[in-house]
């Protein structure tokens, strides 16, 4: 879970560690699926501050390319 939750946070979504737990639960099935696949965040890192610790570089008008960078 704590790799799931590093994981949201390199993305920008803040997730307490029990946030993260789906896609913690996704990734541990190692499967593929034929569509989309949807985790559901349900808390805020607000509570586990510590996620929150690393800096990054505030982009003005950023693309989708830099996103996929991320």
């Amino acid at each position: 879970m704590r790799a799931a939750q590093g994981a949201l946070a390199s993305r920008g979504l803040w997730q307490e560690l029990s946030g993260a737990a789906g896609l913690a639960a996704y990734r541990r099935l190692g499967r593929d699926f034929d569509g989309p696949v949807v985790c559901i965040a349900t808390s805020s890192g607000f509570k586990d501050v510590g996620v929150g610790v690393e800096t990054v570089e505030v982009l003005t008008n950023p693309t989708v390319d830099d996103v996929l960078r991320a």
